[in-house]
Parts: structure tokens; sequence; C-alpha cells
């Protein structure tokens, strides 16, 4: 396996982490599910783009973005779901909102 393919399973190991982080606890399944599509994307293009710049393919870039969305969801159900990290990391940056008998 060369380098860049073990560096594209890393990041879509680490997506739904930060999926958690940048999606409210409440928000929808397919909202989250798009964040991680556009973050798959992303992943992708930028793996490819650092590999080799002056050889940049975008149907291996394509590539290495459903690579990584797969395994990120894989990592999701497989690995974090339920865990303790990826509720910590989900409540991290949300607040409840507050209530009436808490304000005064």
């Amino acid at each position: 396996m060369d380098r860049v393919s073990i560096v594209n399973l890393l990041v879509g190991a680490g997506l739904p982490l930060l999926v958690a982080v940048v999606s409210k606890e409440t928000w929808a399944g397919w909202v989250k599910g798009t964040i991680l599509a556009a973050l798959s994307a992303a992943g992708g293009l930028g793996t490819e783009y650092v590999s080799d710049p002056a050889t940049f393919n975008l149907g291996v870039a394509g590539w290495s973005a459903a690579t990584a969305f797969v395994f990120g969801v894989a990592a999701h159900y497989g690995i974090y779901k339920g865990t303790t990290l990826q509720e910590l990391l989900a409540k991290a940056l949300y607040k409840a909102p507050a209530t009436a008998d808490a304000e005064g």
C-alpha cells in the first residue's frame, strides 16, 4: 500500500470525529452525512494535490474522496458510535439552550 493510500485511510478514520466536533448533537443524520461527504471530498482533493501537484488527477481525487467517505461511515458505525470519545466531541462545542427557570 502506498503512502497516499495510508494517509487517505487515516483521514477517513478521523473524519467522523471531525463531524462530531463541527456539527450539533441535535442535527439530523443526513446533515451529518452531508458534512462527512463534503469533508471527504475536500480530503480526497487535498490528498491527491499534496501527493504530486504536477500530476493532479481528478479521477484519483474522486476515488480518494469516495474511499475516505466509505471508511468514515464504517469507522463511525463500527468503532466510534456510542463511545465516550464521540459523545464528548459531540458535546464539546454544543451548549444546550438555557431554560427560563435557569435564568431567573
